[in-house]
């Protein structure tokens, strides 16, 4: 952010903030904004506290594979944010399962229930004074301004839709030239009796516990195959290969008559595929990135401390 930028949006209790984009990044910069004092509007694309993506998303909390190290220790200290704020909220949110990942435990990792992760946001926001409003799609930002009227901050946490929303602002940024990814799916399982207790990652599969009587699953490979073959991913295009896999990795006969629900979602990040940041105009932030439930809790806090003139390094490297 530049040094005006900053000047600009310094003072949050006095400044009022649109943010766009209700899903789990969104809605933890919302709250923590509201939290220091600005007046806060949420704008939620769909029904506020789900989201296509947060429903398409394993939701593991992890920074294995992370590079650079400066990225890998960004997702360790989001894990240590989940547990902590988790574990202090009424809400919780934050399944501290551990991982096996080949074989390899990892103690730490969990998987994030993102119903309540949102609720708990939106719960925050609202407590703090800010008002969330529903289903309301933003086309473009003078959309926006006229959807809501005057802002100070306009704050674009729109996962997918964020680089369409702000290229009339940023058409010389090049990690904007697109926000979307590629499609991935979570399977949901209903099945009882089920023996996975943690976070299994298995050669390109993973499962993990999903709540009562109900396993979530996804498969790297079989994303792949879609993606080649132009299929979407459905229960019809998923289950079979999908119950193949997992009885083949685990060794656990899944029974033919489990209930399946698939659902998926282009997975949004910058075009270098690392997070993006900051300002992109003297009124304009964004806030873009993989692996947004780890990185949630930690982004809204460095964001809100950043609007208020106190930047944290770690977000130097994310810039536009």
């Amino acid at each position: 952010m530049t040094s005006t930028a900053r000047r600009d949006h310094a003072a949050l209790a006095r400044r009022r903030v649109v943010v766009v984009g209700a899903g789990v990044v969104g809605a933890c910069v919302a709250a923590r904004i509201a939290e220091r004092g600005a007046d806060v509007v949420l704008l939620a694309a769909e029904p506020a506290g789900s989201t296509e993506a947060s429903r398409a998303s394993f939701a593991w909390v992890n920074d294995h594979g992370k590079e650079p190290a400066s990225y890998r220790r960004l997702n360790a200290d989001g894990r240590r944010r989940h547990a902590e704020r988790s574990a202090a909220h009424d809400i919780p949110w934050f399944i501290r399962t551990g991982a096996e990942i080949d074989g390899v435990l990892y103690p730490d990792d969990g998987y994030v229930d993102t119903a309540a992760f949102l609720a708990a946001q939106l719960a925050d926001l609202r407590s703090a004074g800010g008002t969330v409003r529903d289903a309301t799609p933003v086309a473009s930002l003078e959309h926006l301004r006229g959807l809501v009227g005057p802002a100070d901050l306009i704050v674009v946490a729109a996962g997918t839709g964020t680089a369409a929303l702000v290229a009339a602002v940023s058409p010389r940024v090049q990690r904007l030239s697109s926000s979307a990814g590629d499609d991935g799916f979570l399977a949901r399982i209903e099945v009882d009796g089920h023996p996975i207790d943690r976070i299994r990652s298995v050669a390109g599969l993973q499962v993990r516990p999903d709540g009562d009587g109900r396993i979530a699953a996804q498969s790297l490979r079989i994303e792949a195959d879609l993606r080649d073959a132009g299929v979407t991913a459905s229960v019809d295009t998923v289950w079979p290969a999908l119950r193949d896999e997992i009885e083949h990795a685990l060794g656990w006969r899944v029974p033919a008559a489990a209930r399946v629900r698939v659902d998926h979602a282009a997975r949004p990040h910058a075009a270098d595929g690392m997070p993006l940041v900051g300002a992109v105009a003297d009124d304009v932030y964004v806030a873009l990135t993989h692996s947004g439930v780890t990185l949630a809790p930690l982004l809204g806090e460095l964001i809100a401390r950043d609007l208020d003139g106190d930047a944290d390094p770690r977000l130097v490297p994310l810039r536009p």
